[in-house]
């Protein structure tokens, strides 16, 4: 479902990663390591919104690489930090991200939404928003077009308790039919997600990599 062979990446003199692999089957899977040791960076690598300096990343068998666009039909990802305009409303939001994936906001999002008490806001501009909140409009839009594959760079980050059981529950059912793989140092929520742990240096050691991976 998710496969990556080879993949490097250097900002400037740095080295973050070299030559990691993995192969992950249906399931969830919590993203864990260090400060530094490149969890963000692998999940942009493998979202498509990072480029990589070598290797290949594979989405259902499509390569990320040679075709990205059929690649990320399947695919969601969500940062840790909002990348959204401020002008935009959270309803923009929805549309915008519908609009991409070639579909529309069907009544499982709204649902979503009234769950995460997004309703209010809906005509909200991002600049006046709070931090929890842009963040559930972003996990919201995450679910549009029922993806496969689902990446996601510290989920709970300013959410409160509510939001935090709603989203795993959410992460706990995608792993029943498709793919979710979080980073995360939240241990209480990695337990509730139910994840298997994938730690980054494993992901660097190819004699363990797939024994580790593939649960």
């Amino acid at each position: 479902m998710l496969r990556f062979e080879g993949i490097t990446k250097s900002f400037g003199w740095r080295r973050i990663f070299q030559d990691i692999r993995g192969e992950l089957v249906p399931g969830v899977y919590a993203l864990q390591g260090p400060n530094g040791s490149g969890k963000s960076t692998l999940l942009g690598i493998l979202s498509g919104a990072i480029a990589a300096d070598a290797g290949e990343v594979w989405i259902n068998d499509v390569s990320l690489q040679t075709a990205p666009l059929p690649a990320r039909q399947g695919l969601s990802y969500a940062p840790d930090e909002s990348p959204i305009y401020p002008f935009m409303t959270g309803r923009d939001l929805l549309d915008f991200v519908a609009m991409a994936k070639k579909t529309r906001v069907g009544p499982d999002i709204l649902e979503l939404i009234a769950q995460f008490g997004l309703d209010p806001h809906l005509q909200t501009r991002f600049s006046a928003m709070s931090l929890g909140t842009q963040k559930k409009f972003m996990l919201s839009a995450a679910w549009i077009g029922d993806p496969q594959v689902m990446l996601l760079d510290e989920p709970s980050n300013g959410l409160d308790n509510h939001a935090r059981e709603i989203l795993a529950q959410c992460i706990r059912l995608r792993g029943l039919e498709g793919l979710a793989l979080f980073a995360s140092h939240d241990a209480a929520f990695v337990e509730a997600c139910g994840a298997n742990i994938l730690r980054m240096e494993h992901l660097k050691s190819p004699e363990h990599c797939l024994a580790l991976v593939r649960v």
